[in-house]
């Protein structure tokens, strides 16, 4: 899911709940997913690989070989505790591998999320241990999702958002097909699918209060002990805000975890609303979004991405609206 700025060829498998990231509902109760053995999950992977063709994806090399000397791929993203960059996009988002302990930043002067990837998309990404170790709807969803990748060449902010859409809707059609409409896997995914859809208006509401609160401190029109102190205020609301909406707890809220959200979540409704307008057909959709325009032009700058953001959603606009 995740690809620095499209040189180191590494996208990072956010699972969005991102995956993703930490999404913890804080009232579960649930059954857990029907269990299957490694074996089964790696047969399983063909089968989705030969869904995806149906859907209209072009083959990738990912996931055909079992890493079992790899556990997963610790990684840490940071930024100035009164920064909030744009995305995975922007440069002022730094990372390096590690866990924590391992990043030797003050976290008085940065903001620092530590994310364990369970697998980071590319040209014959192999399967680790911890991905194979996955409650088996974000299994499902992660093969999606990382093969996804391969079929557009686009800002991260615009193939993380509309590969969460993909991701989830093609593994609910599969799933459907599969386990059944009424299996627990397939309902975990569509209730997974609406929280990430409710959480992304959150995300892009708060992040628009603190970029002005960031920016008020840098223009001088405050102190940076006021500042530090109406961002504690607000990411206290902010995770008010998740538990209230959808019943999640992130642990990690501060400015790296929330720029790094808004990469999957940005453009997320607009996504969303495409799907919705075909009628919730999902080959319709991949049709749409792999013939979003700007793809290969390999953006070099923070202004450039968001122009051809700015191109992307103008597009799908008019899709949503056909």
């Amino acid at each position: 899911m995740f690809q620095r700025h499209k040189s180191l060829k590494l996208r990072i498998s956010l699972l969005l709940l991102a995956v993703l990231v930490a999404l913890v509902p804080v009232l579960t109760g649930c059954v857990s997913n029907p269990q299957l053995t490694s074996k089964q999950r790696l047969a399983l992977i063909e089968e989705i690989k030969a869904f995806e063709l149906k859907l209209g994806f072009t083959e990738t090399d990912n996931f055909k070989e079992y890493a079992g000397d790899l556990e997963s791929y610790p990684y840490y993203f940071y930024t100035s505790a009164t920064e909030l960059p744009y995305s995975l996009d922007d440069p002022a988002l730094k990372n390096g591998q590690g866990k924590p302990g391992d990043a030797g930043l003050d976290p008085e002067r940065y903001d620092i999320f530590f994310y364990e990837i369970p697998s980071i998309a590319g040209v014959k990404t192999p399967v680790t241990k911890l991905l194979l170790r996955e409650p088996l709807h974000r299994f499902i969803f992660i093969i999606f999702h990382e093969d996804w990748h391969e079929q557009i060449d686009l800002p991260l902010g615009i193939e993380e958002s509309s590969g969460e859409v993909i991701g989830y809707a093609a593994a609910m059609l599969f799933v459907g097909e599969r386990f059944g409409r009424d299996s627990l896997v397939y309902k975990d995914l569509q209730g997974e699918l609406e929280r990430k859809v409710k959480t992304s208006h959150i995300f892009l509401s708060y992040y628009d209060e603190l970029t002005s609160l960031y920016s008020a401190f840098h223009r001088g029109a405050i102190s940076e002990a006021e500042t530090l102190t109406q961002k504690k205020r607000l990411l206290e609301a902010m995770s008010a805000a998740f538990i209230s909406a959808a019943r999640i707890k992130f642990d990690q809220l501060n400015n790296a975890f929330i720029a790094f959200q808004m990469t999957y979540t940005r453009h997320l409704p607009l996504m969303y609303e495409v799907f919705l307008a075909t009628g919730e057909d999902v080959y319709q959709t991949v049709a749409i979004f792999k013939a979003m325009p700007e793809q290969g032009k390999g953006a070099t700058t923070l202004d450039e991405v968001k122009a051809i953001e700015n191109s992307v959603t103008a597009y799908l606009r008019n899709s949503a609206m056909k």
